[in-house]
């Protein structure tokens, strides 16, 4: 499983290495009201959890827990997000925003700025229950091959007494993070924010 968290750290590390927007681009903003105002239904995990989000990552320092819903790529609106980040009381802290295909982007995206996009390539997320004890688990999958639970165990990313739960191929995307939920100091759409321990 450390290999798995290698890779999660490297994907919040990427987020981490992003530009953050302007300074005074934060919480009071027209674009985080109008996030807030469009995701209000999963102010809480468990609200996200009965809307098809799945948690994807365990809680990281300096960014929350992910739980995404797979069936919310390329989002026609703020109210359809990719992503939620949650802290560690599973309050909505973030939001984020995943498209497959460059352009264009429904209207209501128009006002992020081109230094807040990222990509993320394509890899597996894949939930994998141990002696009882869920670990959230991602890593590189370069091959069509379906994430089995063979072909998991076939890349070592699943030990021999892990039973699989859950287990989907995430496709190479161009995102955005936007903190609508909770102000940061380092910007609207910086990769972490130093609010959450």
């Amino acid at each position: 499983m450390s290999y798995a968290h290698a890779v999660v750290a490297a994907v919040v590390i990427a987020l981490t290495q992003l530009a953050p927007a302007r300074a005074d681009d934060r919480y009071d903003s027209s674009m985080a009201r109008a996030v807030r105002a469009a995701t209000e239904q999963y102010r809480l995990s468990l609200w996200a959890t009965q809307d098809g989000y799945v948690q994807t990552t365990d809680y990281i320092s300096g960014f929350g827990t992910m739980y995404t819903n797979h069936d919310r790529f390329d989002p026609a609106d703020l109210a359809h997000p990719t992503a939620l980040v949650y802290d560690e009381s599973g309050r909505l802290v973030a939001c984020g925003y995943q498209f497959t295909h460059a352009a264009p982007y429904p209207a209501e995206f128009a006002g992020v700025p081109t230094s807040a996009w990222y990509a993320i390539p394509k890899h597996v997320h894949y939930n994998v229950s141990v002696d009882g004890v869920m670990h959230f688990g991602q890593a590189p999958w370069d091959t069509s091959d379906p994430p089995t639970l063979a072909n998991l165990r076939a890349r070592n990313y699943v030990p021999t007494n892990g039973s699989l739960v859950f287990a989907f191929v995430h496709p190479a995307v161009h995102a955005f993070v936007i903190w609508a939920w909770r102000a940061n100091d380092d910007g609207l759409y910086a990769g972490d924010n130093p609010a959450l321990p």
